[in-house]
């Protein structure tokens, strides 16, 4: 048996920080994904490819968890893992901070247990995650406050209204892992957490009443809050021309390189948007335009 399965990656998050010491972010899942096949006995194209490394890894520490428990014998588990190969592939920017390893990873995972037999929890899906690295936890539906490094805090916020999302970025790369291990971050966070407090009312009272021009609020108070941490030289000037086109707000990517412009999901002039985009800051690079999803981690028999 082969199964499909997707999860979606994020632009950036609505708000990241801390508060009274314990870090976390609040997800913004996009309709951009990863996918995994598992259970394929023939070679696929090659725009399917072998599993990076940390979704790799994230197979692997499926079929220990597996093997350990008793569900399959280790003979059955070398034997499964040669015959029934787990393929990934994702349209998500990598290293732009839209969560794509963590998309890799679930769906890695996923694949591999069903490939077993099995579904994976989202608990389970979260302890592996974290195991590998600081992660998003886009495979959640709907939007979710999520410790993203022990995992501690997992709380539904509930469904995002529907929003679309211009996506620009500044260029290079982040690795997550070294971002989060350098000297001071502890402190830099900590500074924030008045305005991370007021950002996450904000975004709570958004998200009751389906207000997305609250919910702009929370993220640009957030993404403001951000500049002592990973400073991005054209965040005030792109939120300006944003106002100009009725934006609702400006979300980033807190430990990435990507802008986002948030308007409603209807009658905003994103043509014209874009491009004075282009013509006031050339040097930021348009990538994509998106839309908000509730859907996290879904599978299906092929």
């Amino acid at each position: 048996m082969s199964y499909y399965v997707r999860a979606p990656g994020t632009c950036g998050e609505f708000l990241q920080g801390s508060i009274d010491g314990q870090p976390f972010l609040v997800t913004c899942p996009i309709n951009r994904y990863s996918y995994a096949l598992s259970g394929v006995k023939q070679p696929l194209r090659p725009y399917y490819c072998s599993l990076q490394p940390k979704a790799a890894l994230a197979a692997q520490k499926v079929v220990n968890t597996l093997v350990a428990e008793g569900s399959i014998p280790i003979s059955a588990a070398l034997q499964r893992a040669w015959r029934s190969p787990v393929y990934v592939r994702s349209d998500i920017a990598q290293g732009k901070g839209m969560a794509s390893s963590s998309a890799d990873i679930s769906v890695a995972a996923m694949a591999t247990a069903l490939a077993y037999g099995r579904a994976l929890t989202l608990e389970e899906l979260k302890d592996i995650s974290l195991s590998i690295e600081p992660s998003d936890a886009s495979f959640y539906p709907g939007v979710v406050r999520f410790d993203y490094i022990k995992g501690t805090i997992t709380e539904p916020l509930g469904q995002c209204p529907p929003m679309k999302i211009m996506i620009f970025d500044e260029g290079g790369e982040i690795d997550t892992v070294s971002f989060n291990a350098q000297h001071g971050l502890h402190d830099l966070i900590a500074e924030k957490e008045p305005y991370i407090k007021e950002s996450l009312a904000l975004f709570k009272e958004g998200i009751a009443t389906h207000n997305v021009s609250l919910i702009g609020q929370a993220a640009t108070l957030s993404a403001f809050a951000n500049q002592r941490i990973l400073h991005k030289p054209l965040l005030y000037a792109l939120h300006e021309i944003g106002n100009h086109f009725n934006s609702v707000g400006t979300i980033i990517a807190h430990s990435g390189t990507i802008m986002g412009l948030l308007f409603p999901s209807d009658g905003a002039p994103l043509a014209d948007c874009r491009a004075a985009v282009h013509q006031e800051l050339p040097d930021l690079l348009y990538l994509d335009t998106v839309e908000t999803t509730n859907e996290g981690i879904t599978f299906m028999k092929r």
